[in-house]
């Protein structure tokens, strides 16, 4: 079995596979002061009665990248394979720094390589929303922006009178109230954002493209764009699973 770690900013992913079957899967914050020790105790109550024999790690906070490295050492004797530089992935990353890239986003476009036609359009919703480019097994780069929970937060936050809501679509664009007014912002303003943003894209690359989307805000606001867009939840863990294959763990 493998057990796959997705880390981001606001949230922790992982999940145990076995033949590239999904087995279980959990959700848990992401916590910067958490000792590996901490995260051993929260981790093993949820995986100990699995037979894990590989760990792969996909990671954009460094010193939880570490926290869990010594988690899988120490405590489940074995060493996990990081997304770094320098890991086989199939990718050719045409980035003027390649090791600015996120490994969540290697591993994205390690799925969408082996799963969808390219040229493949990613858009991964989390505490960044973030549109990149694969064709012909080559990563061109992409595009950055605040996810939706950031955003929302900046808006409530920075302003006196405006009240935290709940992520969801309402029935019309024009609303008559505070709350469906920054519904319909949020949604169909960012679906807006992501359509607009795929018309972009391909005009300058001059290609239709295959575009799908993962993480877990993708569920909001995906059904409400006017491009046909494949939602893939677990896209991340599919190329995390194909990377460790790469490597030879076995």
């Amino acid at each position: 079995m493998l057990l796959l770690f997705d880390v981001g900013n606001s949230n922790i992913s992982f999940a145990i596979y076995e033949e590239k079957q999904l087995i279980d899967k959990w959700r848990i914050k992401t916590d910067i002061n958490k000792t590996a020790d901490e995260y051993s105790i929260l981790l093993n109550n949820l995986i100990d009665k699995y037979s894990i024999h590989g760990i792969v790690i996909a990671s954009v906070v460094p010193i939880v990248t570490k926290q869990l490295n010594t988690f899988c050492r120490k405590h489940l004797k074995i060493e996990p394979l990081i997304i770094i530089p320098g890991v086989k992935t199939g990718l050719d990353i045409r980035l003027n720094n390649p090791k600015e890239i996120g490994a969540d986003l290697v591993a994205a476009a390690v799925g969408a390589m082996i799963k969808y036609p390219q040229p493949c359009i990613i858009i991964d919703m989390g505490t960044a929303t973030t549109i990149t480019l694969l064709d012909q097994n080559t990563f061109h780069g992409g595009v950055l922006l605040p996810g939706i929970e950031t955003s929302l937060y900046g808006l409530v936050t920075k302003t006196a009178l405006l009240p935290h809501i709940d992520i969801k679509a309402p029935k019309r664009v024009i609303e008559k109230e505070t709350v469906s007014c920054m519904q319909s912002g949020i949604v169909y303003g960012t679906a807006s954002t992501i359509d607009g943003m795929i018309a972009r894209i391909e005009q300058e690359y001059n290609k239709k493209c295959f575009t799908v989307a993962t993480g877990g805000l993708a569920k909001y606001i995906i059904p409400h764009c006017q491009h046909q867009i494949k939602l893939d939840r677990f896209l991340i863990y599919d190329g995390l699973i194909e990377i460790f294959n790469k490597n030879n763990i076995y």
